[in-house]
């Protein structure tokens, strides 16, 4: 940090520091939630560097989506915590993250299709996601306009939806303000 100067200032802070454990270079919603991350565990002496403004690069047009649907242990745990992490994100900070638990079907037009949902079912259940096999008269409840034709069932994920992004970031960057992190 040292070759930035010293004399560069932050908005609303008397002086950059120029020492950190760590420096996180980007602004959008990766950079700001491994600061955060980090800031949580205790880490305070961090800091991120910005060029323009958070999320000025493409966190500002990411459409947000929040597919539980993962066939990988280890992906699908990162997607459930996400998904935990912005349900209580917006308490602890107070800035709104924009949640919308809206729900998700995958339509299965044939059997084997809805064995590879059932295999899904198997690892969702393990990591908590919750899921339902759905026959068609089910389908038809949840969504009244689809033509069910040719359908033999569905995954439900009640708990799949969407965030807006530039929300999701600047409660992060909060809750790493608020953890003792620096933001420049």
């Amino acid at each position: 940090l040292g070759g930035l100067g010293t004399g560069m200032r932050a908005k609303g802070t008397s002086a950059m520091r120029t020492t950190a454990r760590v420096v996180v270079i980007g602004g959008g919603v990766v950079g700001v939630s491994a600061l955060y991350h980090l800031a949580k565990k205790g880490w305070s002496d961090c800091v991120l560097l910005e060029r323009t403004e958070l999320t000025a690069g493409s966190t500002w047009h990411a459409a947000g989506l929040l597919p539980l649907f993962n066939m990988s242990y280890s992906v699908g745990q990162l997607h459930q915590y996400s998904v935990e992490l912005y349900k209580r994100l917006e308490a602890e900070t107070g800035q709104a993250v924009g949640l919308h638990p809206t729900g998700n079907l995958r339509l299965a037009t044939n059997r084997d299709r809805m064995d590879e949902y059932r295999n899904y079912q198997c690892t969702a259940e393990t990591i908590g996601v919750e899921c339902h096999l759905i026959g068609v008269d089910e389908i038809k409840k949840l969504w009244p306009l689809i033509n069910a034709d040719g359908l033999v069932g569905a995954l439900w994920h009640p708990t799949d939806g969407h965030i807006a992004p530039v929300d999701v970031t600047m409660a992060l960057a909060k809750g790493a303000r608020m953890h003792g992190a620096e933001i420049v």
